[in-house]
């Protein structure tokens, strides 16, 4: 590690007390030390002064730490504005919400990010079931009140045609775009890793619409779908098809069409028209000033809380007077040419400022602001239920009503140059690429959007550039194996991981199903002391056993239920397991191979009780 130098280790006093002492040694006429020397005083005051200097060199300033993150390859985050998704409810008509339209919340403004289609009914219906089937499994009327229950999305084990539809009172009309937002409760128990842009949905889905006056169902674009196959909670979008017309749909539906789940989605919410907010106001185009031509030319925004990357300018040509020419905003002018037309806002002080002329041209003639978004950061994030549609509270919208339905976050200040330094140590910990064991086995586990509970590497053979992983998703089935879906998308993150050259295997968990037989004696007050015995039993295998290979010691259980309170004695203890490459010894224990894993299958106990 670097160590850190410290400029200024020594103060007034030591640096005098180290100079007087070489006086003997340099002159040794010199003899009056005392302070009414003009010598001593002489050299008191190049010691102040050497202490000042020395102070100043050790001070660092934001701009040296600006190129010192510069060169570790790391950058301050600006101000971030927040982000939430509101419900439009109350529909007087259906209509169309331009990208920018304006929310409110108290004084904190809110604009949508994109055009959003509002659809004027209600959901009526929501049913599930097979298009190969006559009759539906499962049907229940909707009024929006009821947030409460939860339904499986398909059924408890998806296949081929399996469905879930939506019915409206209402008709969606032809070759417009509609959005739902789907609540998908998390697994408490484990959490789905965050997708990226490489992860593969591990099902396949299609959108289908119909008249209820029809027998046939149209195919839908899917036009988005952050709930990647219902895997997440989020916003879908369909289009319908223009040959629907002004008849429209009244009637959607999702259909399953391949893969697999790790786990069964289940739904406890549908809301209609999402619509997307960011916590940002528009500020339109003005004059920011005029251009000298003079280098390091800097002009004041006067707005607190600007975004750097909105803001857009344009400047006269000197050449050209009355054309305006785009120019670019740059991190810095580290990179900029004398021709280069950029420009840098200071996320400190807000000013737009422009190159020296060296790097960065000076402007010279009039600059125009095209546009810029300025946010409150943090203080964007509100609490559910604050948001309204239209500017302020003057202004009323009667055509809908909005509600956000979940705390605004991701609003945050400029980030500190101290945090960024402690961001930093952070990003150091975390492993990037493959080359041990430790590290397959940790950025396997961190797969996007997969559940996995265990991963060992069972074999690595160096010499040949070879590691076999055995991975175990998370799973409600006891004895989970890996989908197909799981194996691509393990293999496609780990490939831009793994040392180039080395092969990658993925291999299934080999389950070893364990029973135990006891005969023991117990007190005779502890009634209720076999179920116990059994809880305790499956928790001593999931604390001890429940790692890839680990070993059923049969002196470790014995032990543990000799340890036990309301347990007189064991009379016998008996494990017994199958599966392939397991290994026994003589004192009882169970060996596993390498990619093994001990299951828990039966616990059979014949008690008797003695006072």
């Amino acid at each position: 590690m670097i160590p850190t130098i410290r400029l200024d280790e020594e103060n007034f006093q030591e640096i005098f007390e180290t100079a007087r002492k070489r006086i003997p040694l340099l002159y040794p006429e010199w003899t009056n030390f005392n302070e009414n020397d003009s010598g001593i005083a002489l050299l008191e005051l190049f010691s102040w002064l050497k202490e000042v200097q020395e102070f100043h060199l050790n001070q660092v300033g934001l701009e040296h730490e600006s190129v010192y993150l510069k060169l570790l390859g790391i950058e301050r985050k600006e101000i971030c504005p927040a982000r939430t998704v509101v419900t439009c409810c109350s529909v007087k008509e259906e209509t169309e919400l331009p990208e920018g339209f304006q929310f409110h919340a108290g004084e904190i403004p809110f604009c949508s990010v994109e055009r959003t289609r509002l659809f004027s009914g209600k959901l009526w219906r929501v049913r599930t079931g097979n298009t190969g089937r006559q009759g539906y499994v499962s049907e229940r009327e909707w009024d929006g009140s009821d947030t409460g229950w939860k339904l499986p999305v398909f059924t408890e084990t998806p296949e081929y045609g399996n469905f879930l539809e939506m019915e409206f009172a209402g008709k969606m009309t032809g070759g417009q775009t509609f959005g739902f937002f789907f609540r998908i409760p998390e697994e408490r128990s484990a959490k789905r890793n965050p997708v990226s842009e490489e992860f593969e949905p591990l099902v396949g889905i299609r959108a289908e619409c119909k008249d209820n006056g029809s027998d046939s169902w149209k195919i839908c674009e899917l036009v988005r779908d952050d709930t990647h196959a219902f895997l997440y909670s989020g916003i879908i979008k369909i289009r319908i098809p223009d040959e629907m017309g002004e008849s429209g749909a009244d009637r959607i539906r999702f259909v399953f069409s391949e893969g697999e789940y790790d786990v069964v989605p289940v739904l406890s919410e549908i809301l209609l028209n999402p619509v997307e907010l960011c916590q940002m106001e528009q500020i339109g185009e003005r004059i920011l000033g005029e251009g000298t031509g003079f280098p390091n030319q800097r002009f004041p925004l006067e707005s607190a809380g600007t975004i750097p990357a909105s803001v857009e300018l344009e400047a006269e040509a000197p050449e050209h007077p009355g054309i305006f020419e785009p120019w670019r905003r740059v991190r810095d002018f580290s990179g900029s040419k004398p021709e280069d037309r950029h420009f840098v806002v200071d996320g400190e002080s807000g000013d737009i400022c422009f190159g020296d002329g060296i790097h960065g041209l000076p402007p010279e003639g009039i600059i125009r602001l095209i546009r810029l978004g300025r946010t409150e950061g943090v203080g964007g994030n509100v609490k559910k239920g604050q948001i309204h549609p239209g500017r302020s509270e003057e202004e009323k919208i009667h055509l809908f009503e909005a509600w956000n339905f979940e705390d605004v976050t991701g609003g945050a200040d400029r980030e500190s140059t101290k945090s960024c330094f402690e961001r930093f140590e952070a990003e150091l910990a975390k492993k990037y690429s493959a080359v041990t064991k430790a590290d397959y086995e940790e950025l396997i586990k961190r797969a996007p959007g997969l559940l996995i509970e265990r991963v060992k590497v069972v074999r690595a053979d160096w010499e040949h550039n070879r590691i076999v992983a055995a991975v175990k998703p998370w799973s409600e089935k006891k004895c989970p194996q890996l989908s197909a879906g799981y194996r691509k998308n393990i293999t496609k993150f780990m490939d831009k991981k793994r040392i180039l050259g080395t092969d990658l295997q993925i291999a299934e968990p080999e389950y070893i199903q364990i029973r135990v037989y006891a005969d023991l004696e117990l007190v005779a007050w502890y009634r209720d002391t076999e179920q116990v015995l059994k809880g305790k039993i499956r928790r001593y295998f999931e604390e001890f056993c429940s790692d890839f290979g680990s070993p059923v010691l049969y002196s470790g259980l014995y032990g543990f239920l000799d340890g036990l309170q309301g347990i007189r004695r064991i009379r016998s203890l008996t494990i017994d397991a199958a599966g392939q490459g397991i290994l026994r010894n003589v004192n009882g224990d169970v060996f596993l191979p390498s990619a093994g894993l001990a299951v828990l299958e039966q616990i059979q106990l014949s008690v008797s009780y003695t006072g």
